[in-house]
């Protein structure tokens, strides 16, 4: 795997922006054609950075139909897709193919507080690292769950991601007031120990909070105290084996969904 030039002088901003789905709509009727949005940045619910489209694979339904039509529109990677034509529910999914970027110490140091990848930190730290630039390979798993007409256990099965977000109740059976319990898988298994923040956009308000991190099966709660759109947000880093190209490679999950 080689990277250009270009690659490595890659804005440093641009590494702590979130990659995530918007489903519009998330609750269709059977057939129906949705619009697919790329959202790229911090800036929830809306896009700061259009997303390559070359860069973007595995675009699909899982158990339907590939997304087709895609093009930029402002600052938003824009697809369509048509919704299942059963009822239940359903999971849209994409990835990124690994890029690579170098951030100063410090930069990379405050990237990794802010992400709380505190075992990273703790590992440079021990190593003598800590004053070393961050030489990264990065990619992101982006996951959004919809309903047709009536829900089903759709929700529930892994899409076969690197990394993803598993939700244990259907989020279209969860009211406010609810507390929504999901599972991060790893390469198939169950992650601990990894910092997930959940973002809310509702009546024009948006909350972001860090929930708190995996338990020992990759489950954490996340409280559900407003109606509207929800995105749920995680990193799993690890030390490279061969860091001739790179020391770090991370995995970004992010899961969206609706509440009524």
């Amino acid at each position: 795997m080689s990277f250009s030039a270009s690659a490595v002088l890659a804005m440093a901003a641009l590494t702590s922006h979130d990659l995530y789905l918007k489903l519009i709509p998330y609750q269709p009727s059977p057939g129906d054609m949705l619009r697919v949005e790329y959202h790229n940045g911090d800036s929830f619910p809306n896009s700061q950075v259009s997303t390559k489209i070359d860069r973007l694979k595995d675009t699909r339904i899982e158990g339907g139909r590939d997304f087709f039509q895609f093009r930029v529109e402002g600052t938003a990677t824009v697809a369509d897709a048509k919704a299942p034509v059963n009822a239940g529910n359903f999971v849209a999914i994409s990835r990124t193919v690994p890029n690579f970027i170098q951030l100063d110490a410090p930069k990379f140091e405050e990237y990794l507080k802010h992400e709380g990848l505190d075992s990273v930190i703790e590992w440079r730290k021990q190593n003598g690292e800590t004053a070393k630039p961050g030489r990264e390979i990065y990619s992101k798993y982006a996951k959004a769950v919809g309903v047709v007409s009536i829900t089903s256990d759709g929700y529930a099965k892994p899409a076969g991601l690197t990394i993803e977000f598993i939700p244990m109740l259907n989020p279209y059976e969860i009211r406010p007031g609810f507390t929504l319990p999901v599972q991060v898988w790893f390469r198939g298994k169950p992650a601990p120990g990894l910092t997930v923040e959940a973002s809310n956009a509702s009546n024009g308000e948006v909350t972001k909070t860090v929930v708190g991190k995996t338990d020992l099966n990759g489950q954490i709660l996340i409280p559900i105290p407003k109606s509207g759109l929800w995105k749920l947000h995680t990193i799993q880093m690890e030390r490279r084996a061969d860091t001739k190209e790179a020391d770090w490679e991370s995995f970004w999950a992010s899961l969206t969904f609706e509440i009524q």
